[in-house]
């Protein structure tokens, strides 16, 4: 299983170089909107912790700018 494709276009605005506040805050509700969506399809099993978290990368991103700068995965390769 792949991921939907809200969630590939999430993951890509939330990876841009270039950032908008207002798009940003069109991603907060987008991704909620997208894990209601994925809760009505996986068992109540599928959701931990993880499930979660991109609910916050929004704000996360709004707080510190681009990520390309604070995340480690070129490193870790």
């Amino acid at each position: 299983m792949g991921c939907t494709n809200g969630d590939q276009s999430f993951l890509r605005d939330i990876c841009s170089s270039k950032l908008n506040v207002d798009h940003i805050e069109r991603l907060e509700t987008n991704i909620m909107e997208t894990i209601c969506k994925l809760e009505m399809i996986f068992p109540p099993s599928f959701f931990d912790s993880m499930e979660h978290l991109p609910v916050h990368l929004p704000f996360e991103v709004k707080v510190g700018g681009p990520v390309q700068y604070r995340w480690m995965y070129s490193f870790e390769r």
